[in-house]
């Protein structure tokens, strides 16, 4: 006759020695979906970078070409209506303000883009961090309940540091904006 305590002691082996294989299981795929989820954050942000870096160079190009152009009209303008002297100076200088207004506030809008970036570059090394060191609470879980707990904890985490994250690239975007509209308005944009 079969020993009731060796009966119950072997279920709950194979029931411990279970729910390892599946934490191990759990725990290499969290890896393997860290892994990919962290060389996509860097490619993302490199070419975020690259992106900003040439629509920094493309703006500043433009810009110049801009400046050039709108130096060659206030020429024409002065020509046209005759003006001459401390007038068409002013125009001209205005006109350069401007334009260098431009040219500060895209330089502003992509550091603050950086910024951003960063902040989710951020989000993603804390969460597969935290993840790596919940994957390994999972490989002590003795129970399927306690399993589920877990992994209910770590969803949360998840979703509250995702909100978090979006709360602060929110408020720095807003602050961008907001310094861009008054960087651009501290300088008149035209003649008044």
């Amino acid at each position: 006759m079969a020993n009731p305590r060796q009966a119950e002691r072997d279920s709950s082996e194979s029931m411990h020695e279970t729910t390892r294989r599946v934490a191990d299981q759990a725990s290499q795929t969290s890896r393997t979906v860290s892994d990919a989820a962290e060389r996509t954050a860097r490619a993302g942000t490199e070419a975020f970078r690259r992106n900003a870096e040439t629509f920094s160079s493309t703006w500043r190009n433009s810009s110049e070409a801009a400046s050039r152009i709108a130096e060659r009209s206030v020429d024409q303008f002065s020509k046209l209506f005759g003006l001459t002297g401390d007038t068409a100076r002013e125009t001209m200088q205005q006109s350069a303000g401007n334009v260098q207004a431009l040219i500060e506030s895209s330089t502003f809008v992509v550091d603050g883009l950086q910024n951003v970036s960063g902040e989710w570059m951020r989000f993603m090394q804390n969460r597969i961090e935290e993840n790596l060191e919940h994957f390994e609470e999972l490989l002590g879980c003795r129970t399927a309940h306690e399993c589920m707990a877990l992994q209910t904890r770590m969803v949360r985490d998840n979703i509250e540091a995702l909100l978090h994250s979006a709360r602060r690239a929110s408020e720095v975007s807003t602050k961008l904006a907001d310094d861009a509209v008054r960087r651009i308005s501290d300088t008149a944009l035209a003649p008044r």
